[in-house]
């Protein structure tokens, strides 16, 4: 038996679309005149003869200050805790230190090929569902009755990252902090969490449910109290997938001139800053996350509450830009879903179009595509083939 997924993406799905003004009713057409006085004043088209490297280093830098974190370097530190044997490649158990405040729990799968091989960094997405992250990516032995639904949703049933390493790629799935076991966690619970989750076993997906409610009821808090301290939730976020791309440039296993990322919907939306700040990344994949942020005004229902984000960096560029900064040594796809209610139609394509422009400005077309698929939110199995060949054809040797 199915188990409804009680997420917010899901509860999207089902919402009837009866209403056409925005969200923000008469506060849109205020919001988007701020917007249309000031514009994106570091994107690409709006550099007025400044040279691409050093448009480049600017736009890097000005996310890096937005994103706000800049902890003390440490080793990496890696350590293998277990690892368990597949047909053609291994589980490796693994965490690494992302700064000195905490260390990453991630799994990485080698496959047994000799030789160095690419390399992937494997983005679990947002979803609303905290209580797992790296665990949405890999099958393992014993794992929640409530993942299988979960992926059936939004992967097609399969667990990628299992489907990239029998591809002969290295791949990485780090928790991202605020998922997995990096989820807010009490000694003692608060007396309403108590009550919520009365009469519930962890095994349950009911359990699982009522956990991810709570979590996203937090992530306003979250983003509040983190900026208390001077520190974005995205800025760790983007900070310790970058320490993951250190760890796969690290293994004997790995070329490190082949590197690449992927993920779908908030691993989307991660893979755009590792495409744009990353400049290790070679070729990546975006999927259902792109789009020109100001067109979000136009949606008539609630979307994008509280989202992670490098909050400041929008007063000079928009979200296809941050990828555009990748151009044109990333080879970037970008999978759209035709049917996706968190984004327009139109702001979708106007992003496309944007890193587009980018891309042919820079005599590297190729190294650019994008593409609408007639589905809802997702990144079915046929998607994900094409992302992989598109993966393999730019990290071959």
């Amino acid at each position: 038996m199915r188990v409804p997924l009680l997420v917010f993406l899901a509860a999207l799905t089902a919402w009837p679309q009866q209403r056409s003004e925005s969200w923000l009713g008469n506060l849109a057409p205020v919001i988007e005149s701020m917007h249309r006085e000031r514009g994106f004043p570091l994107a690409y088209e709006n550099r007025k003869g400044m040279p691409v490297e050093e448009w480049r280093r600017r736009g890097r830098e000005e996310v890096l200050r937005f994103l706000s974190y800049f902890p003390k370097p440490v080793p990496l530190d890696v350590k293998v805790h277990s690892t368990v044997q597949r047909e053609g490649y291994e589980i490796r158990v693994i965490s690494f230190a992302g700064s000195a405040h905490y260390r990453v729990p991630a799994y990485l799968l080698v496959p047994k090929a000799a030789g160095k091989l690419p390399a992937v960094v494997a983005l679990h997405d947002h979803g609303g569902w905290f209580y797992h992250g790296k665990e949405k990516l890999v099958r393992m032995d014993g794992e929640h009755a409530a993942l299988q639904s979960f992926r059936d949703q939004y992967y097609g049933g399969r667990g990628y990252a299992d489907e990239l390493a029998r591809r002969g790629f290295v791949v990485i799935v780090p928790d991202a902090f605020y998922w997995g076991e990096r989820r807010m966690q009490y000694s003692q619970p608060p007396q309403e969490l108590t009550a919520r989750l009365a009469g519930l076993r962890p095994e349950q997906p009911e359990y699982v449910a009522a956990m991810n409610r709570w979590l996203r009821e937090r992530n306003a808090d979250l983003n509040t109290w983190l900026s208390f301290s001077g520190v974005s939730w995205m800025g760790i976020v983007v900070h310790d997938d970058r320490r993951a791309v250190e760890v796969l440039a690290s293994l004997p296993e790995v070329d490190a001139g082949r590197i690449g990322c992927l993920g779908l919907s908030g691993g989307g939306y991660r893979s755009t800053y590792l495409t744009g700040m990353e400049p290790r990344i070679r070729a990546s994949v975006i999927t259902g996350w792109m789009t020109s942020l100001p067109t979000t005004l136009e949606i008539p229902y609630a979307v994008h509450s509280a989202l992670f984000d490098a909050f400041g960096v929008h007063a000079l560029l928009d979200h296809p830009d941050i990828a555009a900064l990748g151009a044109p040594h990333c080879a970037l796809f970008v999978q759209n879903c035709g049917q996706d209610r968190l984004f327009t139609r139109a702001g979708m394509e106007s992003a496309a179009a944007r890193i587009r422009a980018v891309y042919s400005d820079l005599k590297q077309p190729a190294r650019y595509q994008s593409r609408f698929y007639d589905v809802p939110h997702q990144f079915n199995t046929a998607m994900q083939d094409e992302a992989f060949e598109w993966l393999s054809r730019w990290l071959a040797p």
